[in-house]
């Protein structure tokens, strides 16, 4: 599909949609830019991806100033009353003292500690009913895969169908079960109440298991810029 004549607007307007900075109406004009148009889509998914990567190889965080602190009430040091820093106090100190100085700092500052892995975090986003079958069957295999993973299941448009109340699967099975099934397995659903007011769908609508959003898209980009959360479209 070709780009339309109205992408270099909706392009300058990227940035800010990732960030959540856009007012409800120009979030959902970018969203129906995006469903017609590949190309913006496609620079979606990489500005996306490098954001996730750019956080995620972050550099870690300088020692806290209470190590110093730690390591001085060691060696008896005290506040300086002359104008000569602790630092020159040290420089003309003995070999030994250097030495200990050295020590108290290997004991308490110890190797560097590892980051923490965070999990995952991936945000499901499914437009469209017809295709909840497959995409609960991708994210059951997903979570097989990596127990680990978050996973919030954001549904707008026409993909709230199947998280309505009698919902039912290709195999005439309440959509609701499953859907609880993967609750239990730290899964969540999140309904766009823009979509259900202008469906004139009511709120009692939709199941228990799921909770509503204002904006299924503004979700969506505020999990991806504010948590981290990788996209994933089904």
């Amino acid at each position: 599909m070709k780009q339309d004549t109205g992408c270099s607007g909706h392009a300058a307007l990227l940035d800010p949609y990732v960030d959540g900075e856009l007012d409800l109406a120009q979030a959902m004009a970018v969203e129906e830019h995006l469903q017609a148009c590949t190309q913006c889509s496609a620079r979606l998914g990489r500005m996306t991806a490098l954001r996730t990567a750019l956080r995620r190889s972050a550099p870690l965080e300088a020692a806290p100033r209470s190590l110093r602190g730690a390591v001085k009430a060691q060696i008896g040091e005290r506040e300086p009353r002359t104008a000569i820093p602790w630092r020159w106090g040290l420089a003309f100190a003995a070999p030994g003292c250097a030495a200990l100085v050295l020590a108290l700092w290997l004991a308490f500052a110890g190797p560097a500690p590892e980051p923490a892995q965070e999990a995952a975090r991936v945000v499901y986003h499914i437009s469209n009913s017809a295709t909840a079958g497959a995409a609960l069957r991708t994210l059951s295999n997903h979570l097989n895969a990596a127990p680990e993973v978050k996973v919030v299941v954001v549904a707008h448009n026409d993909g709230v169908d199947f998280l309505l109340r009698g919902a039912l699967d290709e195999a005439g099975q309440p959509y609701e079960l499953a859907v609880r099934r993967f609750l239990d397995r730290g899964v969540e659903f999140r309904v766009c109440y823009n979509t259900l007011e202008r469906r004139r769908i009511g709120a009692r609508e939709v199941i228990p298991a799921a909770s509503l959003v204002p904006s299924g898209i503004a979700e969506i980009s505020r999990l991806q810029s504010k948590e981290g959360f990788s996209y994933m479209r089904l």
